[in-house]
């Protein structure tokens, strides 16, 4: 994985190369994105289905559909592209809740209220367009690649606090920690991150 004060520069070399054709390059650019579309994930299978349903299985559905349909990308920018992973990506996730919760109904005649209620507000939300989110996009990228890069349980704190929104006594019911470890899981994370991530903004061109 390359250093977070390269990550930008890297994945827009890497999206030139998969333009020119090649398939390593693309296959590279997709792993690099593999941390923010995880987290997409995890978001996307809250209220119980996460445990059903494998966020990273959905990624991968979602870097093959990006890999073998990647010419029909026609953007030009890492942020662009991040605008198209999410497309695919939200409608894999949503087709992905929809066929577990017929499944549901079908096994048990009851409803699942919970389970498609994110589902329903992002499939009622307006798609981005590129040129609006083409930073923030990138931005959130470089931010889960540097998420990726901190220790385990600093990572799983940081990304249920402030990902997740859970309280910090969720978050020690949830790891198995008292609310004094998550506090300082919490602390040393954020403060590895923000050194990260201001290395990036300076090494920026």
């Amino acid at each position: 994985m390359p250093e977070s004060a390269d990550i930008g520069g890297v994945m827009q070399k890497l999206l030139s190369q998969a333009f020119a054709g090649d398939k390593d390059a693309l296959g590279k650019l997709l792993e690099l994105h593999w941390g923010y579309l995880r987290a997409l994930a995890q978001r996307g299978l809250g209220g119980g289905l996460d445990a059903r349903l494998s966020a990273s299985d959905l990624v991968q559905q979602t870097c093959l559909s990006a890999y073998r349909n990647f010419r029909q990308f026609q953007g030009q920018q890492v942020g662009e592209f991040v605008v198209w992973l999410q497309r695919i990506h939200k409608r894999n996730i949503n087709d992905a809740i929809r066929q577990h919760v017929e499944a549901s109904r079908r096994a048990v005649n009851k409803e699942q209220p919970l389970d498609i209620r994110w589902a329903k507000e992002m499939a009622a939300s307006q798609e981005p367009s590129p040129s609006a989110g083409a930073m923030a996009n990138e931005q959130a990228v470089v931010l889960t690649i540097a998420l990726e890069e901190l220790p385990p349980d600093q990572r799983e704190a940081v990304r249920l606090r402030h990902l997740e929104g859970l309280t910090l006594a969720e978050i020690a019911d949830r790891l198995g920690r008292s609310e004094d470890a998550v506090a300082g899981l919490l602390k040393r994370g954020m403060r590895t991150l923000r050194m990260r991530l201001k290395d990036e903004e300076q090494g920026a061109p």
